[in-house]
């Protein structure tokens, strides 16, 4: 009877130690920051360079790209895009906003590049993910689709190469 047993508890060992081995979901450890990343947005032959901020949902921004989506004209202030699938919205939302913000609205799912200051506020809570310096005015026109990549860590933006001697 001993000999019986013995396969079963063994089988029953091996699915235990099976089960606790695997590695923990990657949706249950938040993503590596993007704090001090950029990205080039690129649409027809205007460049933005957006440094991302350290808001989880832009981490989880920056782990989809490269990303090719289609424009979205946001009532004469943004341009919008709506992404694959949504992204973590853990983080504070604001409607305040500034040229050159760059934020998510979890409802779309869709980012947004803001290009102009018509308004006091957005109409929809959006999640600060960065910020254009510059070059964000340059949206107003763009139209079609728009390249999104992140940039290595070693390039520097134009900007920078200019102020070095």
């Amino acid at each position: 009877m001993q000999k019986r047993c013995l396969p079963a508890v063994l089988l029953a060992l091996l699915l235990a130690g099976c089960a606790g081995s695997g590695a923990a979901p990657a949706a249950s450890s938040p993503p590596p920051s993007a704090e001090g990343r950029q990205v080039l947005m690129t649409a027809g032959d205007v460049e933005v360079v957006i440094t991302l901020n350290g808001s989880r949902a832009a981490a989880d921004f920056a782990r989809m790209l490269p990303l090719e989506l289609n424009l979205i004209e946001r009532n004469g202030f943004a341009k919008g895009m709506t992404l694959p699938r949504a992204l973590d919205t853990s983080e504070e939302t604001t409607r305040s906003y500034q040229v050159g913000d760059f934020g998510y609205w979890a409802a779309g799912p869709d980012l947004a590049i803001f290009y102009d200051d018509t308004y006091e506020q957005t109409v929809v809570p959006v999640i600060p993910m960065g910020h254009a310096e510059s070059g964000a005015e340059q949206m107003r026109d763009a139209a079609g689709t728009v390249t999104l990549e992140l940039l290595p860590e070693t390039q520097q933006t134009p900007e920078e190469s200019e102020e070095t001697p």
